[in-house]
């Protein structure tokens, strides 16, 4: 068997051996249903495409064939949009929710995660007026982009660059009376603004995402047990809570940097360490025993006992 002109390799030939057995198995047991409703599939393809990213991105980012979701949204050769699509597509599909880096500059996307950003700030005690200073831009300038319907993809990141340098910074150690930073944080708590903590930033962005004070856990995954069979080297999609589970039992039993620990999790540094800190804040709140970094060995002790 070839792909295109050259012969396939052995990897290949022996992933399609596999997938060939699963599948014969399955159809044993009356198991076999490779398809899924295509309806949730094209809904959640509407939802991105109203956040800016259209069918084609979509496709770009999940590694699919070009149109290879036409028949989805639209329909091909003259047919209405399908019933049916494969499950693979579909989950994976469901699954994926654009992040910022992932639109060009000259777009506009939803300003869900702008808000929510500044208004996480807020409730730290960093006001628009300061976030604006920062930022190097005219106050009204600033609090009017977030007002639209859309925001331009610079300011949302620029959101995003002052949102992961002050998120664990008092406004007090920076220059800001403590009178104006506690003003901030009580007009925030007033508006019912959440926090850093909150919100996981894989999710900050999603219109549909609640904060961690009440959101419902997700359902999408591949199959049970997702922390522990990617702990062990299996390649499964993490849904957020299984991401939250394998992420503090790195962080507490691996000996990993944060950086290594985001590296794996294909998070930044930043993002680890606001969910760490939020495992900690909730363990306080639950009464039990606060997470701490048992088997972690830092570079500074580790040169220490070698020159010893």
């Amino acid at each position: 068997m070839t792909t295109g002109n050259l012969p396939a390799s052995a990897a290949v030939l022996a992933a399609r051996a596999r997938w060939a057995r699963q599948r014969r198995r399955l159809m044993a047991y009356g198991q076999w249903d490779p398809f899924m409703p295509a309806e949730p599939v094209r809904a959640h393809l509407q939802a991105l495409a109203a956040a800016g990213m259209p069918r084609k991105g979509v496709e770009q980012a999940l590694g699919l064939q070009p149109n290879a979701l036409r028949h989805v949204t639209r329909g091909t050769y003259g047919y209405e949009p399908g019933k049916k699509v494969t499950r693979e597509i579909g989950q994976a599909v469901l699954g994926f929710w654009p992040k910022l880096e992932d639109f060009p500059d000259s777009a506009t996307v939803d300003p869900t995660g702008t808000r929510r950003r500044v208004e996480a700030l807020a409730v730290v005690g960093w006001s628009r007026a300061e976030l604006a200073k920062r930022a190097g831009r005219p106050y009204c300038s600033f609090k009017n982009s977030l007002r639209f319907e859309r925001t331009s993809v610079p300011v949302a990141k620029l959101v995003v660059r002052l949102y992961d340098e002050l998120w664990n910074q008092r406004p007090e150690d920076h220059g800001i009376r403590a009178w104006a930073a506690e003003r901030c944080r009580r007009q925030a708590r007033a508006a019912g603004f959440h926090g850093p903590l909150a919100w996981d930033d894989d999710l900050i962005d999603n219109p549909s995402a609640l904060p961690q004070t009440d959101a419902q856990v997700s359902l999408l995954a591949q199959g049970e047990n997702l922390a522990a069979r990617f702990l062990l080297g299996e390649s499964v999609i993490l849904d957020a809570a299984a991401r939250r589970e394998v992420l503090l039992y790195l962080m507490e039993w691996a000996d990993l940097t944060v950086e290594q620990v985001a590296e794996r999790l294909e998070m930044t540094e930043a993002a680890v360490s606001r969910a760490w800190e939020r495992a900690k804040e909730k363990a306080c709140e639950d009464d039990r025993t606060v997470p701490w970094r048992r088997a972690y060995v830092s570079q500074q002790l580790r040169n220490s006992v070698a020159a010893a």
